[in-house]
């Protein structure tokens, strides 16, 4: 059946749709097309109700044109769908394997990504990573993933390294279409797939990555020789490396080394560092008892021996001192346990040591906040006993009090941590020795300024990375919000150009919402930042976060801060209470905050006009006008 002349009368009435009814007369094509459904509509019922739905439309009057047009070309539209297909011809054929799966998804939605990942120009990354965030199975389609590994190699070098991240997660899918077309020649894209694959397949790349060091170049090859440094059956081949190889691979070879065991690797690295001290920065990385051992080892003689000559250091000899430091990070054989001790005997010497021109260098501050790094990098085990060893050989000083509430959260009870520490917070204000009491109260929350809650599981860490022993006494939180000093000492600086209280990151941390006695606790003490002026916004988005409103202290603190409010920054407070806070106490909060004089100058026209419109859309339960829609208000 020539189904032409249907596709050519849709074509004619689409077009009249457009062009309007009263040409349809004229139009000729449609005639011709009337007269080639014929055979159609005495062949099939449907085709001839089009027929005469057409026929009519032709002959009906000009008024009634309209809506008979609308339902013959919606009849059209419907016929021309049941009789459409897709396809080639040929036979059907599997995918390749390793190029990606088939996703239903439509080519439609997989154009804007796919022209990102095989094009040039602005604007790209960002559509990259919105469909990573938002459509991950995009990346796995057989359509998408070679463009993902072509990826690696574009001109734009975040787009190339956003592009091996996804790689990385996709899985272990991805790699035959990263080893296909692989050159060991090749250039930064065959560096990064060697990444990659090694990334997704550890020790089971091995084969693989033996198979195409020979023939690896520059780039590539020092990226592959990295790679091995994941299987600790390679240390035999990495010492031949660290012997034959040079420049970039050498250094490979080095950082690869540092990961291996045995005495053999052991052996190598005295050597090393006898023949070359800079080879010590490779040992960072090493978390070996070896590696530890000689660290500790020759950190502790290089420094017993400048301490015993009583001489200034030059340059060279900090920045040495310095490399040793950030090798000696979250290492704990014994060796090292004892080097600590060794320096907490020496440190007031340590801190006495000068520079070229006779400055003090600060190392005895700068090994005590060593050790505290390494503490929160290493976890529960030896660093823990050695930093409650040192804090109780100096229970009254500052020095290790941060280390040991760090150390306590990870292997002690939560109440045995309250009972121990919260002494250092005090709650009312002391007679004596004031300045010595704020400095351990401000040590302690240091230390607890390692913990926080994370919001999807509500388990407390450190450092993100460690679980705390339990979770966090309750207790906590009324002391600190009691506290004499709600300070650190210390700012961190926020979005809208202010310093906030450390203190108020730290109490956020510990804070379990789901706690209601303790969250209006810390929704009372955040108002009270408010209502003293400091970094509004900031303090009112954590009031919503936990469900309560600024209403009452926001107002009066904008009048005291006249003529420094900008109306977008309280059109984002608005629009963010609109989220979390019922209409009515979001009409209270915007009536308060309407105070003219408080805004900007150039800011305080637009909100005197646009006062009305903004209570009216929020009573309303209208979204809160934007601050471009109230300046171009008539």
């Amino acid at each position: 059946m020539n189904l032409q002349p249907l596709y050519d009368v849709k074509e004619r009435l689409e077009y009249a749709a457009i062009a309007g009814v009263s040409l349809l007369g004229e139009d000729f094509r449609l005639q011709r097309g009337l007269e080639g459904l014929k055979p159609l509509a005495a062949a099939s019922p449907v085709f001839g109700k089009i027929d005469g739905g057409l026929s009519k439309l032709l002959t009906a009057p000009p008024e009634q044109r309209a809506g008979l047009l609308l339902d013959v070309l919606a009849l059209v539209d419907a016929v021309a769908y049941t009789q459409a297909k897709t396809g080639v011809e040929g036979e059907l054929k599997p995918l390749p394997a390793g190029g990606g799966t088939y996703h239903q998804i439509s080519y439609g939605q997989l154009c804007p990504l796919l022209t990102a990942l095989t094009t040039t120009g602005g604007g790209r990354m960002e559509i990259i990573q919105s469909a990573w965030e938002n459509h991950p199975e995009f990346f796995e389609d057989y359509r998408v993933l070679p463009g993902v590994a072509a990826g690696l190699g574009d001109s734009y070098g975040e787009i190339a390294e956003l592009n091996a991240r996804i790689l990385k997660q996709v899985g272990p899918s991805a790699v035959p279409v990263l080893k296909q077309g692989f050159d060991p020649a090749g250039k930064k894209e065959m560096a990064r797939r060697v990444e990659v694959i090694a990334a997704l397949e550890g020790e089971k790349a091995t084969p693989w990555l033996k198979e195409v060091l020979p023939n690896a170049k520059k780039d590539v090859r020092a990226t592959v020789v990295t790679a091995l440094g994941g299987d600790k059956s390679n240390a035999a081949l990495l010492l031949d490396l660290a012997e034959s190889e040079r420049g970039k691979s050498r250094e490979a070879a080095l950082a690869a080394l540092a990961l291996q065991d045995g005495n053999e690797v052991s052996t190598f690295w005295e050597k090393e560092l006898s023949q070359n001290s800079g080879s010590l920065r490779f040992l960072g990385a090493s978390q070996a008892d070896w590696a530890s051992d000689l660290v500790a080892r020759r950190l502790w003689d290089r420094m017993e021996e400048i301490l015993a000559r009583k001489e200034s250091l030059t340059n060279p000899e900090v920045i040495e001192l310095r490399q040793w430091f950030s090798a000696a990070l979250g290492k704990f054989s014994p060796s090292m346990l004892d080097f600590w001790r060794w320096v907490d005997a020496k440190l007031a010497d340590i801190d006495h040591l000068r520079g070229e021109k006779e400055q003090r260098l600060g190392f005895g501050r700068e090994v005590t906040a060593l050790l505290l790094e390494s503490l929160c990098l290493a976890g529960p085990g030896p660093l823990c006993g050695l930093c409650l060893e040192l804090w109780e050989r100096h229970p009254k000083e500052t020095r290790y009090l941060s280390h040991a509430v760090v150390a306590a959260l990870m292997t002690r009870s939560a109440a045995e941590v309250y009972d121990i520490f919260s002494p250092y917070v005090p709650t009312i204000k002391p007679l004596l020795g004031g300045e010595q009491k704020k400095a351990l109260h401000s040590a302690v929350l240091k230390g607890l300024g390692r913990l926080s809650r994370d919001e999807t599981t509500g388990a407390y860490q450190i450092n993100n990375a460690w679980p705390a022993a339990q979770p966090l006494d309750r207790r906590w939180v009324k002391r600190l919000t009691n506290a004499v000093w709600k300070t650190t000492g210390e700012k961190t600086r926020t979005g809208y150009g202010g310093d906030i209280e450390e203190y108020d990151k730290i109490l956020m941390g510990l804070l379990d919402p789901g706690d209601q006695e303790n969250r209006q606790l810390v929704i009372a003490h955040l108002r009270e930042q408010v209502a003293a002026g400091c970094c509004m916004y900031h303090y009112c988005r954590d009031i919503f976060r936990l469900g309560g409103d600024p209403v009452g202290v926001l107002g009066p603190a904008m009048q005291k801060h006249s003529n420094t409010i900008y109306l977008s920054h309280v059109l984002d407070l608005l629009a963010l209470a609109q989220e979390r806070l019922p209409t009515a106490q979001v009409v209270q909060m915007a009536k308060e905050l309407f105070v003219v004089k408080a805004y900007q100058p150039g800011n305080q026209g637009l909100v005197k006009k646009s006062y009305p419109y903004v209570i009216a859309a929020l009573e309303a339960g209208e979204p809160v006008p934007s601050f471009e829609r109230l300046r171009n208000m008539g």
